[in-house]
């Protein structure tokens, strides 16, 4: 068909009027995907220049002349499940293994229980009755419930430390096995009767999607052996007189030792006294959870939040320096990342790293028994 020239006058108004209103609709479309495109652009050009200059970044920081540097924000991709791919864009095999390997060294130092002495009933019933003042380590238990709790803050982070003056009220508690879920902290707290507590060790979490059910590692619960394996970096556990014993131990050590308590987790932060070599223990920033124990036998539990605005969180080297400003003569390092929690009587005192904002299942945690406990187990044992 050959093409014809449409002659306006031919046309009457409304079909004019309909070409007009054609020709509008194709200008509005056409402007309005130039904007689209536009925008498009633009985001897309953000993207890309974000990704590079998080690339640039990255490479800074992994190739540039600080080796600290370096070695804190591997480890922090490391510790960070989901992007622990990151290092290796830059690093090769042999850099990213040193540093793992850095990292899982030993403390050389042998556990010397004598350092601790440990307070007597009675002398903890003495204390509490003298009301209010200040003890050797210069805090106070307002309300004489035997434990105190104090607001953390340091250069990039915020957290809260729990000092529990009788190490015979903490204990570890765990999930039922084979239940096919671990349980909250509060949960685990209201399974047990504890008034609070902290996260314990490490369980299988394979992308950061476990449900907190399998412990990893050797742990220990009521004197039993409920996990022999050993998978982490380090044990750390409370003997039959309170005693908080932290090292490198096998299931046949713990059970020498007479462990009735314990988990697997690490690096070791302080032992005998001695705070563990940075350089020795490299670390990301992350969300912390620790637990150490003063020479007259009070459990430190410290939990640091992370990964949020209010707190991007803490290394293990910070940890280390909390725990021995406490007074700590002995500390661990716990799980980590969105795993740290500290409960106590009836509420969270941490804000969650977790992607929805809900504290984490776990398999097993750390809990504080009621202060009455020696005469609530008086009188279970006479009743039964």
């Amino acid at each position: 068909m050959d093409n014809q020239v449409i002659d306006k006058n031919e046309m009457s108004p409304e079909e004019q009027e309909a070409v007009r209103a054609d020709r509008r609709k194709r200008a509005k479309r056409k402007s309005t995907a130039r904007v689209i495109d536009r925008i498009f652009g633009f985001v897309m050009a953000t993207v890309i220049m974000a990704g590079l200059a998080g690339l640039g970044l990255e490479y800074v920081l992994l190739k540039g002349p600080s080796e600290t540097l370096r070695n804190t924000f591997a480890m922090t991709m490391f510790e960070t499940r989901r992007f622990t791919w990151v290092p290796n864009i830059f690093l090769t095999e042999e850099e990213v293994e040193e540093l793992k390997t850095t990292r899982n060294q030993h403390v050389e130092e042998t556990f010397d229980a004598s350092l601790i002495s440990l307070p007597s009933q009675e002398e903890l019933a003495t204390e509490n009755s003298d009301g209010p003042v200040p003890d050797a380590y210069g805090l106070i238990d307002d309300d004489g419930d035997g434990l105190i709790i104090e607001s953390i803050r340091g250069t990039g982070y915020v957290g809260h430390m729990i000092v529990v003056k009788d190490p015979m009220r903490v204990f570890v508690g765990a999930t039922t096995r084979g239940s096919g879920a671990g349980l909250t902290l509060e949960q685990m707290c209201k399974k047990y009767g504890a008034i609070g507590g902290i996260n314990g060790g490490a369980y299988a979490d394979l992308g950061g999607n476990g449900s907190g059910d399998t412990p990893d590692g050797l742990t220990i619960l009521g004197g039993q052996v409920v996990n022999s394996g050993f998978g982490a970096d380090a044990f750390v556990g409370l003997d039959a007189d309170g005693k908080l014993h932290v090292g490198y131990y096998t299931m046949d050590d713990a059970v020498k030792m007479n462990i009735t308590d314990g988990v697997s987790f690490g690096p070791v932060l302080i032992i005998n006294g001695n705070v563990t070599d940075a350089a020795k223990i490299p670390s990301g920033v992350n969300p912390r959870t620790a637990i150490g124990q003063r020479a007259d036998g009070a459990i430190l539990m410290l939990v640091i939040d992370g990964r949020q605005v209010h707190s991007i969180g803490a290394t293990y080297s910070d940890l280390a320096r909390i725990m021995s400003d406490y007074g700590a003569i002995n500390a661990c390092n716990l799980d980590g990342g969105s795993s740290s929690s500290v409960y106590c009587y009836g509420e969270y005192l941490n804000s969650s790293s977790s992607a929805n904002g809900v504290a984490r299942a776990l398999p097993d945690a750390f809990l504080i028994r009621p202060q009455d406990y020696a005469e609530t187990a008086a009188g279970e044992s006479a009743n039964s």
